[in-house]
């Protein structure tokens, strides 16, 4: 089934330019000599929580960055996961946030190379948190046999990958990878919400009995005040899963290559990482042998 739904995904991504909600700073100047042989510099996001504020630090950081490579830098968020790796594919995005399992279908698919993580104090990983209603039945994985589940997406790596990993490692069954995502066959019924956000929402409003999530994008909006605490348990926490990569496209130009690298390794506008203890930290493709080991166990190719 996820292969279908990949397919299903890619197919639609060719028309990125016309799926991605854009903010960005600079207009592409009539005329203008191309530099580096492209007209503007496009960083494309996996969908994930948007807010008037952070849409301004972001547009910040695409003006200091402009002001390094000298082109017009625009900032995008797809609207599904795969878009952003097809953006990369076709040259309609230069660089990209991905989550891990997304980027290791960007390296195959369209070339690319990570770069950095966020990374505080050191740390640059991440888990996956099962949630649930606060005052919900459900309180270990084996009961969500039979409930109504939120997946995130089928290349979000802590939303579905991950967790569909923990289910089949840790409930002695004889599921395959495919059938989690068939109603009725452990689920109830299982669906995709799109982002992690739209998951958390879904487990607080009693849409769905339970989700799978990252835990920094639930950190992220218990400090926004957009969830509170008190409306949802985790019921279970994954292993640590390597940081959400930005990645380049590798076929660029080297000399803009290692401005951009420069720039993001050296960025410190607090405000922008909303943290003073974090900052982008350099990552090496090898971090990611683990995603890669459950790609090949699951077969999970486009």
């Amino acid at each position: 089934m996820i292969k279908r739904c990949l397919k299903k995904i890619v197919a639609a991504a060719v028309m990125v330019s016309l799926v991605v909600s854009m903010s960005g700073c600079g207009a592409k100047k009539s005329g203008a000599e191309k530099k580096w042989g492209i007209d503007e510099f496009n960083f494309i996001m996996i969908p994930g929580e948007d807010t008037e504020k952070s849409v301004q630090l972001r547009d910040n950081m695409a003006k200091d960055l402009s002001e390094v490579i000298g082109i017009p830098v625009n900032v995008y968020r797809a609207t599904d996961y795969n878009a952003a790796v097809e953006a990369l594919r076709t040259g309609n995005a230069q660089l990209a946030q991905l989550g891990p399992f997304s980027y290791i279908t960007a390296v195959d698919r369209a070339g690319a190379e990570s770069v950095c993580v966020l990374g505080k104090n050191g740390n640059t990983g991440y888990q996956s948190y099962f949630i649930t209603q606060a005052d919900s039945d459900i309180n270990c994985l084996e009961d969500l046999e039979g409930r109504t589940f939120a997946f995130v997406d089928a290349a979000s790596t802590s939303g579905n990958v991950v967790p569909c990993n923990e289910i089949l490692t840790l409930i002695d069954n004889k599921l395959t990878f495919d059938e989690l995502h068939v109603d009725g066959k452990f689920f109830k019924s299982a669906t995709y919400s799109g982002s992690h956000p739209n998951s958390v929402e879904a487990v607080v409003q009693g849409n769905v009995d339970a989700a799978a999530v990252s835990s920094a994008t639930l950190e992220n909006l218990i400090k926004e005040g957009i969830v509170n605490e008190s409306e949802f348990k985790i019921i279970y926490e994954s292993p640590v899963i390597p940081g959400s990569p930005v990645a380049i496209k590798g076929d660029i130009p080297q000399e803009l290559k290692d401005l951009v690298i420069e720039f993001l390794l050296n960025y410190d506008e607090e405000e922008y990482f909303g943290d003073p203890d974090t900052r982008y930290v350099a990552i090496e493709d090898s971090e990611y042998a683990y995603i890669r080991e459950l790609q090949e166990k699951y077969e999970l190719t486009d």
